[in-house]
């Protein structure tokens, strides 16, 4: 029996697994990293997280008393639990199991002598000399692409920051880092257009209103800067009275438009991809500024099962308990 965690910065994701098979999972949406830990003095910071994590899965934890916990995400960053060193890319399930990196008994808190071991992300220098990260994409972008059998593909993991990796031979050996979700998030809850969107449903129920998401995607398509459509959001509210629903998916439309924009530059021979994303209205919109875009989505798979499948690989490279501890 395993213990896996998915902690970003946003949400906490746990699965109990038995030979590769998910057969309990917890999640306590909120109790990211960023959102409940980044406050907390770092001299109590194993402390908070290991009782956290106790109770969250404490059941587990009793029945399963040497169970190991195999965690990723925004856990192992500079806010989280502990900070762990970056693989360089290009890697696979190789390089990362290399890097994994293994809680002393202190860092543990109150979970004792519990072997606990977290991935260590992935940094990549890009030829012009930019640097990009991330934090358990890698391990959902290779667990896709071990579901599918498939050694080659272009990757998209939207999300607060959205991913797109290519993967090459098994190894990851490019990635771009969006912030498409992130820069959604600061325009529709402050600034000058913040109030445009009060009284609206949230995001995930204007899945109907493609019209004007399609019109975003067009305003982006045209080939005009970004800051200058986002304003375009204020007219449409001005000069025809939209309602803030429809605001909503136009503002979506118009960054997952660049975004996608943006990617056919960085792969302009690409004509396919691997979407991982959840149910709900982002996966929709993906999938029709994909289209708009010229690149077809080949297969989908969500998030849990590419983590999972993802941390299993890892977990089956592994000989003996985790790995053995590596030091900053």
């Amino acid at each position: 029996m395993d213990i896996f965690i998915d902690w970003g910065s946003t949400n906490f994701h746990a699965f109990l697994v038995q030979d590769g098979k998910v057969v309990d999972r917890r999640e306590v949406a909120g109790h990211g990293v960023l959102k409940s830990f980044v406050q907390a003095p770092f001299s109590s910071r194993n402390y908070d997280y290991s009782v956290f994590l106790n109770e969250a899965v404490n059941a587990w934890l009793t029945r399963y008393p040497d169970a190991p916990v195999l965690m990723c995400g925004a856990v192992g960053s500079r806010e989280g639990w502990v900070e762990t060193k970056y693989v360089e890319a290009p890697a696979g399930f190789g390089e990362i199991v290399a890097g994994l990196y293994r809680l002393t008994a202190e860092q543990k808190g109150c979970l004792g002598d519990r072997s606990i071991a977290v991935t260590s992300g992935l940094a990549l220098e890009h030829r012009d000399g930019r640097h990009d990260v991330m934090r358990s994409e890698e391990v959902k972008g290779l667990g896709a692409t071990t579901h599918f059998g498939r050694d080659n593909a272009l990757l998209c993991i939207p999300g607060t920051h959205c991913k797109w990796l290519k993967v090459e031979g098994g190894k990851i050996v490019d990635f771009h880092t969006v912030m498409t979700g992130d820069l959604y998030g600061v325009l529709s809850e402050h600034g000058s257009l913040a109030p445009l969107f009060r009284n609206g449903p949230p995001l995930r129920d204007v899945g109907q209103h493609f019209g004007s998401f399609d019109q975003g995607l067009e305003l982006a398509d045209n080939g005009r800067d970004l800051l200058v459509d986002i304003w375009q959001v204020r007219s449409r509210e001005l000069h025809a009275g939209e309602p803030p629903h429809s605001l909503q998916s136009f503002l979506s439309g118009i960054l997952i438009g660049h975004e996608l924009r943006q990617i056919r530059q960085f792969h302009p021979a690409a004509r396919e991809i691997l979407l991982v994303s959840d149910p709900g209205s982002r996966q929709v919109f993906y999938r029709r500024a994909c289209e708009r875009f010229g690149l077809s989505i080949s297969a989908e798979i969500d998030s849990e099962t590419a983590v999972c499948v993802g941390l299993t690989m890892i977990r089956n490279h592994l000989a003996g308990p985790l790995a053995k501890p590596r030091r900053m």
